[in-house]
């Protein structure tokens, strides 16, 4: 059998060089599509506690602006993950654990949303409420089978992706004077898995609205190594996320409407710009007409 198995490779014609070199998009591509196969010969995420799952719908793509973020990321997790992760282990890079911080409805939880898809990694998305619990000792045990099955799936699909919302409910500051024994049981149970998590290929991403209320300990560098900031954004960041949300609708906007819209909206969120753009939608349905948003739809949803 070696023989023939030599034999077959010595009547191998030569690979073309053009196929020895991928864009960075082809790579990708070829990687996630070995990913999926492999993922979904492996993998019964249904049979874990926690609500695991292989693709989250939306991706970088998706979001709109957020460009030095999304750049960010592609240095810190993505490359390291994916395909260039041969390299990094060469060089010692691991993927680092992040926190998305600032005000509320800027887009925390969808950016952790379009990573995990950018990654194409299993992906659990929680809140502090679901690793909560009254009983005793149950939280910090919600904590460690979570990360134990994080570890589980990462085994089996080459990582995994844990997003934890609200995560100053759940990592909170023990030098506060106010930490309950069952908080510090949490955070103690934290900062142990966060330790680790290099070694397994999971990536840790926490949100919160108050970076200063999280642990001191929790968030220093060696457990999570990334804090981006996202902020209000600008007159072209919200430019781009109308176009983000229009893109997959009909509409009949041009990039100049579309500019003049992202004026008007100084002070907005992205979860208030996609809320407009979600209240243009429901003018054009009720309007006469072809039923395409127009700049008309939108001003009407401003004036609102």
């Amino acid at each position: 059998m070696q023989w023939a198995s030599d034999e077959q490779n010595r009547h191998q014609p030569a690979p073309d060089s053009s196929t020895l070199t991928m864009t960075p998009d082809e790579a990708r591509a070829e990687y996630r599509q070995e990913s999926q196969s492999t993922q979904s010969n492996r993998i019964d995420l249904t049979e874990l506690e926690f609500d695991w799952t292989v693709r989250s719908g939306v991706d970088f793509d998706d979001v709109g602006g957020m460009d030095d973020e999304k750049a960010e990321l592609e240095k810190d997790v993505i490359k390291p993950l994916t395909t260039h992760r041969e390299k990094a282990v060469e060089l010692g890079i691991t993927p680092s654990n992040i926190i998305f911080h600032g005000p509320p409805g800027t887009g925390k939880t969808f950016l952790a949303k379009a990573l995990a898809t950018e990654l194409e990694l299993p992906f659990v998305k929680l809140s502090g409420s679901d690793v909560q619990s009254k009983w005793i000792n149950e939280s910090s045990q919600k904590v460690q089978t979570l990360f134990e099955e994080a570890q589980a799936v990462a085994e089996e699909g080459g990582g995994a992706v844990v997003f934890l919302d609200e995560l100053d409910s759940v990592l909170k500051n023990r030098g506060a004077g106010r930490a309950h024994e069952e908080d510090t049981k949490v955070v103690n149970e934290f900062l142990n898995r966060l330790e680790n998590t290099d070694e397994h290929n999971i990536v840790f991403i926490g949100a919160t609205n108050r970076l200063e209320s999280l642990d001191d300990a929790g968030i220093r560098s060696g457990r999570i190594d990334k804090k981006i900031h996202i902020g209000m954004p600008d007159c072209d960041a919200r430019a781009s996320i109308l176009q983000a949300q229009l893109s997959n609708r009909p509409c009949r906007l041009t990039r100049k409407q579309i500019r003049t819209i992202a004026k008007r909206t100084d002070g907005m969120t992205a979860a208030d710009l996609t809320s407009l753009v979600d209240e243009a939608a429901r003018n054009s349905l009720f309007r006469n007409g072809d039923a395409k948003i127009t700049e008309e739809d939108v001003h009407q949803a401003l004036s609102d």
